[in-house]
């Protein structure tokens, strides 16, 4: 791919109806889609990394009497403001008129405000300044985000989507396998910890935005009014990406009870220690990381072939619920495994093909980063209140000290609710 193969997305419209929007028909070819694949590995490692590793040790060691709990307040704050930055960045980055296009100012920005808030957060010596810095991370995240993810449905045509979302997949699950890695061998230096994904999404975030030109588009004068207007939507008149919006965000919720407390489990109901647990970890992501690839490479592939999204979306749901049931019955390490691979086959199937889904119903495709942040709302959402729900959960009186069986149960039950919310989406098949 040369510099100018980059598809020049279409000039903004008034709002139209989904089938109206217009669609990129260029091919993006290889430099493009390794590039955006490091970007997306960039990006996700600045959030899979403390979700997994970095908060929940840096909790453990402020709080290691009150983890669960802290755990689950930290997060939902943070996840609370997100909630409303994020749209907000969506849409003002829609609007963003400069020299050097509408989404790099918000690329830059948020790395810069990332690092701030991770400083924050990694000298923090107690629980109201670590919230703190994780409001501000939370701010920083959603100005990446509006940047990185519309650029599957402003520039990459229908027929790759499905491939895209699988190197997306490929790439948030490396992030994961090595945030455990590299937090790891950082426990020594906090700092380090908690910058080190930023530092990587900056180098990543460089290399993209010098190779891969963004096309200037030409934007309406709006008011200001008319932007926050915007962030509002009709769900009776956009019925389908309602309905991806809001499977997203159960899958998302289920997938959140393992990824938040599955450390914890090793530690509480298999007895091991902090770095057993973290070594342990990092080994299943090993393992975990060949079949999220196997999954999601196969699954976004044949989804564009077959020119079908829900049936993997199905699968996926299935793959889930299973992987939930045993892990709520584990009681040996490898049992657990098991049960991690179910979920994270799973994770690799419905993270291809759901952004591809998602990226073919976009109602207004000039306003890519405002449907597209709408979008990832729900994972973030799913952050919120999956420590919350989970954490009550946990609390249901058992013989065990946490009700892990509860919280993966009802894992087991969200998994399938996300299949059952997909059959109701009629706009692809």
């Amino acid at each position: 791919m040369t510099l100018n193969d980059s598809p020049v997305p279409a000039a903004p419209q008034a709002p139209v109806a989904a089938t109206a929007a217009p669609e990129p028909q260029k091919k993006v070819g290889g430099l493009f889609l390794t590039l955006f694949g490091i970007l997306n590995f960039g990006l996700y490692l600045t959030v899979m990394m403390p979700a997994l590793f970095t908060l929940p040790y840096k909790v453990g060691l402020l709080a290691p009497d009150d983890k669960i709990p802290v755990l689950g307040l930290v997060a939902t704050i943070g996840a609370v403001f997100g909630l409303v930055t994020g749209p907000v960045a969506g849409v003002l980055s829609d609007r963003t008129r400069t020299r050097i296009g509408r989404r790099r100012p918000w690329l830059i920005g948020g790395v810069l405000v990332l690092a701030l808030g991770s400083t924050i957060a990694a000298l923090s010596e107690s629980i109201p300044v670590l919230v703190i810095g994780w409001i501000v991370v939370s701010f920083g995240g959603a100005g990446v985000a509006a940047a990185v993810t519309p650029v599957v449905a402003e520039r990459v045509p229908e027929s790759q989507r499905g491939t895209v979302g699988a190197i997306v997949g490929v790439a948030t699950q490396l992030a994961g396998v090595l945030g455990y890695t590299i937090g790891g061998l950082l426990t020594a230096d906090v700092l380090a910890l908690f910058l080190v994904p930023i530092i990587a999404l900056a180098v990543v975030g460089a290399i993209y935005m010098i190779v891969i030109p963004e096309p200037i588009v030409a934007l309406p004068k709006t008011t200001i009014a008319q932007t926050f207007r915007s962030l509002v939507f009709n769900p009776r008149q956009h019925p389908d990406f309602s309905f991806v919006w809001l499977g997203k965000l159960l899958m998302q919720i289920a997938l959140a009870f393992l990824s938040t407390y599955q450390r914890y489990f090793l530690l509480d109901r298999l007895g091991f220690t902090a770095e057993e647990a973290g070594a342990n970890l990092a080994l299943v992501g090993g393992i975990g990381i060949l079949v999220t690839m196997t999954f999601a490479v196969v699954s976004g592939m044949l989804s564009d072939r077959l020119k079908r999204r829900k049936i993997f979306i199905y699968a996926a749901s299935v793959l889930s619920a299973v992987g939930m049931v045993l892990m709520a019955f584990t009681d040996g390490f490898g049992l657990f495994v098991a049960a991690v691979v179910f979920i994270l086959a799973s994770a690799g199937m419905f993270g291809a093909v759901d952004v591809a889904m998602a990226s073919d119903l976009v109602p207004q495709r000039d306003q890519a980063g405002r449907w597209m942040t709408t979008y990832n709302l729900a994972a973030t959402l799913s952050t919120a209140l999956a420590p919350v729900v989970g954490a009550g959960l946990l609390a249901i009186a058992s013989v065990e000290s946490a009700n892990y069986t509860a919280l993966f149960l009802a894992g087991a039950a969200v998994s399938l609710g996300c299949g059952l919310v997909t059959s109701f989406v009629k706009g692809v098949r």
